[in-house]
């Protein structure tokens, strides 16, 4: 079903859109089509939510510890905190956007409970390795597989599957419900507890919800084409800050104390769409690809080192395609002006690198060097669906006339911890839109 109507009947029918009797077929759905092999999925309202129940299964005391990268959206370590455990964070292993399971091991403590590892632009870990490191030192093993479009992650063919992952489906991810996420879990135990747990999440603030994702559904639909993305977006942002709509992260977030509506459940209106979407995914994911190999070849051809984006057999599938460049603010004003694809992960560093907000979420600016650089220079080529080969092709020739190329290996002699802002939080760490 197209999203426009989807939309609309969640508007006309609240009652509908907000119940969850679509759920089950969508988790079965995504089992079927995004993983490659046995998992049990489970749907939420967000990412980080699912991230948090995991978690909360899991059982965090007062002093557990989670290691987790630093390059990182900040709704990870968010997450990690509401659930009442203490981030210790893993940097950038060199020549990867990785953090690597030999960085982790080194950071594993008698208090750590879990590890997450990331697939950063959707650059594919080796899991097989990171499953035995948690397996010898028994600790649980999530993956954030938010970025992630390829699903078979061993060289041999066979599937591989941390103890529990999650995904987004907002709308710069993957495939998008507007808003939502995904749990698949490979031990039934934690699952069971993390079903319990969902059947206690308050259900107060779900017709207002849906209500504000249908609307951003439909506007989105309507009116943003591929040369009024940028300027949707920052309207987007607007909305948010100004109370309009409750979208992909709000300010009360940036607390210390979680809000009452963080713990969300899917709903229809989120089924209907994600059923819609994994319809078409093995076309999104082609698409992908083939984009991903157009702005390699072409990156290589000038002078960018690309080798870190061929993890994983096969072509890769990407996200975004990463490039490291020293006059970022100039670039990304160019490419808003003429409606290219080029975005940037960091609009401004995570809340848990800034010196006034870093100590909340258990860091220390210029504790990961590799971090702090790559978020300071950070551009990105997009990938999505509405990306034609013509306007990767003018995204390319745009950077070829105008960036100036950082080397994005180069160790960092004297990494400055970013600024503390007077301005309120930005609302989304990421600009897909």
């Amino acid at each position: 079903m197209h999203p426009v109507i989807t939309a609309t009947k969640g508007l006309f029918r609240p009652g509908w859109a907000a119940r969850a009797d679509l759920v089950p077929a969508y988790e079965r759905a995504f089992v079927r089509t995004i993983l490659n092999g046995p998992g049990e999925a489970m749907a939420f309202g967000r990412g980080r939510v699912a991230l948090w129940a995991i978690l909360r299964a899991v059982g965090m005391e007062a002093d557990s510890e989670v290691i987790l990268p630093a390059y990182t959206c900040e709704t990870v370590p968010m997450a990690v905190k509401f659930a009442g455990a203490k981030c210790v964070y893993a940097d950038v292993a060199p020549g990867t956007y990785n953090v690597s399971e030999r960085q982790v091991a080194a950071l594993i403590t008698a208090r750590t409970k879990a590890i997450i590892c990331q697939h950063t632009y959707g650059i594919v870990q080796p899991i097989p390795e990171w499953i035995r490191l948690a397996a010898e030192r028994r600790v649980f093993l999530i993956e954030d597989r938010c970025q992630l479009i390829q699903n078979d992650l061993t060289s041999n063919g066979e599937f591989a599957l941390a103890d529990a992952a999650y995904f987004s489906t907002h709308f710069s991810k993957p495939f998008s419900t507007t808003q939502g996420g995904m749990a698949v879990f490979r031990e039934p135990r934690i699952r069971a507890v993390v079903d319990a747990l969902r059947e206690q999440f308050p259900r107060d603030y779900e017709r207002r919800r849906t209500r504000s994702l249908a609307t951003q559904t439909l506007l989105y639909a309507v009116a943003v084409r591929p040369t009024t993305r940028a300027l949707a977006g920052r309207l987007y942002r607007g909305a948010q800050r100004a109370g309009l709509i409750r979208g992909s992260i709000s300010t009360d977030e940036y607390g210390a104390v979680m809000p009452a509506d963080y713990p969300s459940r899917a709903t229809n209106l989120q089924a209907a769409l994600g059923i819609a979407q994994l319809d078409r995914w093995e076309r999104n994911r082609r698409h992908r690809e083939q984009l991903t190999g157009f702005y390699l070849e072409r990156l290589s051809g000038l002078g960018v080192d690309t080798g870190a984006l061929h993890r994983g057999e096969g072509s890769p599938a990407l996200l975004m395609v990463p490039v490291l460049v020293e006059n970022r603010g100039q670039v990304l004003r160019g490419a808003l002006g003429k409606g290219l694809p080029i975005g940037t992960w960091f609009d401004r560093p995570g809340a848990h690198v800034q010196t006034h907000s870093a100590r909340l979420y258990d860091y220390t600016p210029g504790r990961c060097p590799y971090t702090e650089h790559l978020m300071s220079k950070e551009i990105h080529l997009l990938t999505g669906p509405w990306v034609s080969q013509a306007q990767a092709d003018r995204a390319v020739r745009f950077l070829e006339r105008h960036a100036r190329l950082a080397d994005p290996w180069e160790a960092p002699t004297r990494v400055d911890p970013p600024r503390a802002s007077r301005r309120r939080p930005r609302i989304i760490p990421s600009s897909e839109l």
